[in-house]
């Protein structure tokens, strides 16, 4: 089978580009991760509509005029609106047992599969023009933002099916094994789980939570540390859907009387995702939380983390090192994974041999050997650590240190001469080492071993399109420790919001906190001297700048607000 071109080589065989700006385009790319076509627009290198022509050519898909197409009815009538409007694709025609559907670009040729298991129809894709697909949009569905509750309508419009719902569902306890297996199957239920995963995945949402109410049933999703409600299904789709993920998870459905865990590894948006499965029991039946992976998420570079000059210089600093450990401290979600991939990508070369021994595997590493812990056979961090050590590694991730054991293992790896990286959960990074020290490990050992310690949080970032600049009240300063003489000089922003963001924010960057102990420092560490002291310590001999500075430093630099940087490092 011949080897698909590479679109840059395409755009220079069709003389839309140069060598040098593909040179200029990739580079770029390199730093940020974004895609290459998305880039040489944005340079001004080629145009959109060229861009198109090129892609569908090297697609192999068919590229159409849609404001000149004829626009049949009929597949109109079997599309949802919402369906249309949330993943901004057009249908087109319908024949037979196939929609064609018009799309704006190659990626979205991924969501095939994704919309022909909802709708049931063979899906074949054409390009065309994004403007002309919401042009299309707007005059066949009109303006309207509908959401997934117009599609849980359009779900829900089998009265039978739903009926058989709520039966079941009304059983509770005394539902049988088989029934349960039988309403997850149903096709409302399993385009509902689909159409979660679809907005989840799309929106990059964190975690999805299903809690149950005694008069409500709601679905809430995460995105950039922010819960948004994303459903309120009726009863019986809502039971029934619990059962789904259950099944799905590898959980005993029949079970809902105690916590549970499952995982779920699968396809969405052409995306491997893995998602952690837990449960609990409540008054109001059981409550479920999803941990979403996505393992097709873009590592990011060192330099895009949000890291001010002085602290990219500590840390280059900590990894030019030949041994000795590094820790990243904060907690859940607040990116320290992100960040010690960012470090392995930066010391990921040929000549290196890098092992990661994580819970779970969270980014795919080219080059990595990656290993999953999987406690319940009894391979844990400590044990896992001990063989990788036999392996003959230069670089070791440690996906966290939990107890004495994986300490012991760490430092004794760093002490014969390897690069260790590892997480904790500390709200601090002076912290860190008296919760190590609390873990039984000697002190001594720590000051041969640790490096540097990296604590973080992330904010939102303000929508460069719509800040607004503003001087904030007294109350307001109060919230970050300013009172108006300190913040005499300084710029401050707030959100306002834009079509192109939500409520003000668009993303996430790190504020950190970086400490590299000296002698003085592990001599308070020695001495037991109480934590204030030792922060005092750290930030007066050691040069260390806390979150809070880290945090202010953004504000005035307009990328964040004091509400964001107030709710990370409120009462710290």
């Amino acid at each position: 089978m011949t080897a698909r071109k590479l679109l840059g080589q395409m755009l220079i065989e069709e003389g839309l580009i140069t060598e040098q700006q593909l040179r200029i385009a990739l580079e770029k790319q390199r730093q940020t991760g974004h895609f290459l076509g998305r880039i040489l627009v944005d340079l001004g290198f080629v145009s959109e509509k060229d861009l198109k022509r090129v892609l569908s050519i090297q697609a192999g898909v068919e590229m159409i005029d849609l404001k000149n197409t004829v626009i049949d009815r009929k597949a109109i009538e079997v599309f949802p609106s919402a369906l249309a409007k949330t993943y901004n694709v057009m249908p087109v025609k319908l024949e037979k047992d196939t929609i064609t559907l018009a799309v704006g670009d190659t990626l979205s040729l991924n969501i095939q599969d994704d919309i022909s298991f909802i709708l049931g129809y063979k899906i074949k894709m054409v390009l065309a023009d994004e403007n002309d697909i919401k042009e299309a949009i707007e005059t066949h569905y009109g303006k309207e933002i509908e959401t997934i509750d117009d599609l849980i309508k359009w779900l829900a419009q089998d009265v039978e099916e739903m009926e058989e719902l709520e039966a079941i569902a009304s059983q509770g306890e005394y539902a049988t094994i088989t029934s349960l297996e039988e309403i997850a199957s149903l096709p409302p239920v399993v385009k509902l789980f689909d159409l979660i995963l679809l907005q989840t995945v799309r929106d990059n949402a964190s975690d999805v939570h299903l809690e149950p109410f005694e008069d409500d049933f709601r679905i809430r999703y995460r995105v950039d540390g922010v819960l948004y409600d994303l459903v309120h299904p009726p009863k019986g789709l809502a039971f029934a859907l619990f059962c789904r993920f259950k099944i799905m998870a590898g959980m005993d459905i029949a079970e809902r009387r105690l916590p549970q865990d499952g995982r779920i590894e699968l396809s969405v948006m052409g995306r491997a995702v893995d998602l952690r499965v837990n449960t609990v029991p409540t008054v109001f039946g059981e409550c479920l939380a999803i941990r979403v992976l996505d393992r097709g998420k873009t590592i990011f570079e060192l330099e895009n983390l949000g890291l001010l000059p002085e602290d990219m210089e500590k840390i280059e600093k900590m990894i030019k090192k030949p041994h000795g450990i590094i820790l990243a401290t904060g907690p859940t979600g607040c990116g320290k994974t992100t960040t010690l991939y960012a470090i392995l990508r930066k010391l990921n070369t040929p000549d290196v041999k890098v092992i990661t021994t994580e819970d779970p595997v969270e980014y795919m590493l080219e080059g990595a050997i990656q290993v999953p812990i999987k406690e319940h056979i009894g391979l844990t961090f400590a044990r896992c650590l001990r063989s990788i050590l036999r392996q003959d590694p230069d670089i070791i991730l440690v996906g966290e240190v939990r107890d004495f054991d994986t300490a012991q293992m760490a430092i004794q790896a760093s002490l014969t001469g390897h690069i260790v990286l590892s997480t904790l959960h500390t709200n601090d990074a002076p912290t860190t080492i008296y919760r190590l020290v609390d873990m039984n490990v000697e002190p001594f050992l720590l000051a041969s071993t640790i490096e540097g310690v990296i604590a973080q949080r992330l904010v939102r970032v303000l929508c460069p399109r719509c800040k607004k600049e503003y001087r904030p009240t007294k109350q307001e300063l109060m919230q970050v420790g300013l009172t108006p003489e300190k913040a005499e000089g300084m710029k401050f922003y707030k959100a306002v919001g834009c079509p192109f963001c939500r409520g003000g924010y668009k993303g996430r960057t790190g504020i950190f906190e970086i400490l590299t102990p000296n002698e003085k420092f592990w001599q308070a560490i020695y001495e037991r001297r109480p934590l204030g002291e030792i922060r005092e310590i750290a930030v007066r001999e050691c040069g260390m700048k806390t979150l809070l500075e880290d945090g202010l430093k953004k504000i005035d630099m307009g990328i964040t607000t004091i509400e964001e940087v107030a709710r990370e490092v409120h009462g710290y």
